[in-house]
């Protein structure tokens, strides 16, 4: 199958595989959360270089860079793209960061419910960049890790690939596509080899940050060959021989990632697996709840285990993805796909009222 039949509606099962690395992003945070000597993350003793929430990460961005730049290569609208984007990330990431300072804080900070009011100053700054990872007052002081919600440090480099692939766009990239090509193997090369030059657009290299814009660009180079582009089992296969290969050298981390990704794609369009429907998209969800509750857990229940925390943190993360996304993410969603719509009717109602007055006149 082409890339281009693949990302068509009804094609795919994007949805089950988001969820699928949304889950993986707790089970590997629970080897950090809940530590037990001499246990390690299988998947990491497996690869040596990596572990599955850190491979989630990197495939959400590959996946991101593929559908966000194809919806800007099909619409090449500023504000549809600016909408959707905005109305995806942002209400459901306000809405959780204002369920740990209401709830969850006072719950479980070590002050008084005025003390831990009292500082107001910080609460607001936590609203005001809900992007950002932040602690709260007197909660998990005392934890292995403070942050109330340490799985959000990535959406700062989202958003802010997000900007620089609107901005390469309206500057007509786009329209050029060996000239994009090139630029986009350039972010590739540069982010993988070098990743500490992501400090040049603001951004640190924490946890590798500064090689995930590599990922995005990957993601964004085949979507602007879709059509070019097949995704079958051949290719996989391929590309897994190409990885068992070079598994004893530096080499192997370089050819395991796109061997990773593209087996994605495809197993993503196999018959079995787009007939698991899913009702909603609750990765996000899980993903957004995921940390704060696991670290919950930990601390309330610091015997639980590595596969206790797993479990009880995916049940209830997912039981408030659902929620979110019919009360939340769902209904913003369409908001913001109707935005766009409401602002081009509004410009024409107030040019045709010009028109009529300059006609009067």
């Amino acid at each position: 199958m082409m890339l281009d039949q693949l990302l068509r509606r009804g094609n795919n099962n994007a949805d089950l595989l988001r969820l699928i690395a949304a889950t993986a992003v707790i089970w590997g945070h629970a080897y950090a959360l809940v530590p037990e000597p001499g246990v390690n993350e299988p998947l990491r003793n497996l690869l040596g270089f990596d572990y599955s929430g850190s491979l989630a990460v990197k495939f959400f961005f590959f996946l991101s860079g593929i559908l966000v730049t194809n919806s800007w290569i099909t619409k090449q609208s500023a504000i549809s793209f600016a909408s959707a984007r905005i109305f995806r990330i942002f209400p459901l990431l306000i809405v959780s960061s204002l369920a740990t300072i209401v709830i969850m804080g006072p719950m479980l900070t070590s002050m008084s419910v005025s003390e831990y009011v009292h500082h107001r100053g910080e609460l607001m700054q936590v609203l005001s960049h809900p992007y950002i990872e932040y602690v709260l007052p007197g909660v998990f002081e005392h934890a292995l890790y403070p942050q109330v919600n340490g799985s959000i440090w990535t959406i700062k480099y989202e958003l802010m690939l997000y900007a620089l692939l609107l901005g390469a766009g309206m500057c007509g990239l786009f329209r050029f596509r060996l000239a994009a090509a090139a630029v986009l193997l350039t972010v590739i090369v540069v982010c993988l080899i070098w990743p500490d030059c992501i400090t040049a657009i603001g951004l640190p290299n924490v946890n590798k940050g500064g090689q995930l814009p590599a990922f995005f660009a990957f993601g964004s180079l085949l979507a602007l060959y879709k059509e070019r582009v097949r995704i079958d089992g051949r290719l996989c296969v391929g590309l897994v021989v190409l990885a068992l290969t070079v598994r004893h050298g530096p080499a192997f981390e370089f050819v395991f990632l796109p061997a990773f990704f593209i087996t994605a794609l495809w197993v993503m369009s196999l018959d079995i697996v787009k007939s698991i429907r899913l009702p909603g998209d609750f990765s996000y969800g899980v993903y957004v709840f995921g940390w704060p509750l696991q670290n919950t857990f930990a601390n309330i229940f610091p015997n639980s285990g590595i596969h206790g925390s797993q479990m009880m943190t995916f049940a209830c993360a997912l039981l408030l993805a659902v929620v979110s996304w019919f009360l939340i993410e769902k209904p913003c969603i369409a908001l913001g796909h109707k935005i766009p719509g409401l602002l081009r009717r509004r410009n024409q109602s107030e040019d045709v009222g010009a028109r009529k007055t300059t006609f009067v006149r």
